[in-house]
């Protein structure tokens, strides 16, 4: 029987509850410990009794789980013996897991297969086969629900681009912007707030010069006059 399931969790933490016989033995629906859950050399051992539903029969099984790593890169092998607790039928079965990365999220694919005595082997195919797969979403959801809170811790904090002040509830960005500064545009006279006479001073003294030059000149004129006259 094969079967996918998507679970909102990334690789890593997956991996890693495979790899922890406490944590994994939590996320196994209908799983109750005869004993602690255990980890020996590079496996997890989980020791107890499952229940599982299929249609409208329900059978329980006594046995253990051993988990290890497969040969292939992130995969595993489930494989589970034990005997129906009623009548002692024997029951095996070996699951492979492989993990597949898609980011935030990990896909679980099932892939295995199921020999079984007694009222196992009794239980129509599609009966078994919707059973095992409903307990794979059932496992998949707990997988979820215990690793939900060290995926929000790993979220990243992003620091916003620009400062963002609340007015009301509506958020106002504030954005930086540079401080005018004025100034001030000379004086096109050059000489504003002197006295009115120091503003004067240079025009008068020109008009005053020009007219002592033509006064010099007109003298020396009737001077040169009355000399030709007298000869």
């Amino acid at each position: 029987m094969a079967y996918e399931v998507v679970v909102p969790i990334p690789v890593r933490l997956v991996w890693g509850v495979f790899h922890d016989a406490a944590r994994l033995a939590e996320c196994v629906p209908g799983l109750s410990n005869d004993d602690p859950p255990r980890h020996e050399g590079e496996g997890c051992y989980l020791s107890g009794r499952l229940r599982l539903r299929a249609g409208g029969t329900t059978v329980t099984y006594r046995g253990v789980v051993a988990v290890a790593e497969a040969e292939q890169p992130l995969a595993l092998v489930a494989t589970a013996e034990g005997v129906e607790a009623r009548g002692e039928a024997p029951v095996k079965a070996v699951l492979m897991i492989r993990l597949d990365d898609e980011g935030p999220s990990t896909r679980l694919v099932f892939d295995g297969t199921l020999s079984a005595q007694g009222r196992t082997a009794e239980l129509p195919p599609e009966q078994l086969t919707a059973a095992w797969r409903r307990l794979a979403d059932r496992f998949a959801a707990a997988l979820t629900e215990e690793l939900a809170p060290a995926r929000d811790q790993e979220l990243p904090d992003v620091a916003p681009a620009r400062a963002v002040a609340v007015v009301g509830a509506a958020p106002t960005v504030v954005e930086s912007r540079p401080r005018t500064v004025v100034v001030p545009a000379p004086d096109p006279e050059g000489s504003r707030g002197k006295p009115l006479v120091r503003r004067l001073v240079p025009p008068a003294a020109l008009l005053v010069g020009a007219f002592l030059a033509r006064r010099a000149v007109r003298a020396r004129r009737r001077r040169k006059a009355a000399g030709r006259d007298e000869d």
